[in-house]
């Protein structure tokens, strides 16, 4: 189950390298997002270990041709971001999975998804119903969408 800034580095180093270009909507998706710099770096070691490790013990070079793909998500995402909608439909996603059964993991993913666009305790207050919300959403945030795609899976 994969994170908001885990996706986009995988975008980014999709044909094993990362353009400069690359790099600096890298940059401008962190700082639209404001995620903790202690978080970066524990999601891009993560991402190191796992995959850029082995594609360098390869040989596996690339050319840096996924920051056109990277811009124009990145730049859906940080629309996403300052959509006054995006704290209702955190509301709503964890109060819903209350009601449809909160397993452990979904827990932890909610708040580890939400953690890196600072909703996670609004990820929480929903599921406490420390804040109710009345509307109910079908559709949801570009940037939400996976997180409801796990919410809402069985």
């Amino acid at each position: 189950m994969k994170t908001v800034f885990r996706t986009a580095l995988e975008i980014a180093w999709a044909d094993g390298s990362m353009s400069k270009k690359g790099a600096l909507i890298i940059e401008k998706l962190h700082d639209a997002m404001k995620l903790e710099n202690s978080l970066r770096e524990k999601i891009e070691e993560e991402f190191y270990n796992e995959i850029l490790n082995s594609r360098a013990e390869n040989g596996e070079r690339g050319e840096g041709k996924g920051d056109t793909e990277l811009e124009s998500w990145v730049n859906s995402l940080i629309d996403n971001l300052e959509d006054d909608e995006l704290e209702k439909q955190v509301l709503y996603l964890s109060r819903r999975c209350v009601e449809i059964g909160l397993s452990k993991e979904k827990w932890l993913f909610g708040i580890k998804f939400t953690k890196e666009f600072n909703q996670s305790n609004t990820f929480a207050q929903g599921v406490w119903m420390e804040k109710n919300i009345q509307v109910e959403y079908n559709d949801f945030l570009k940037i939400l969408e996976p997180l409801a795609n796990v919410l809402n899976s069985n």
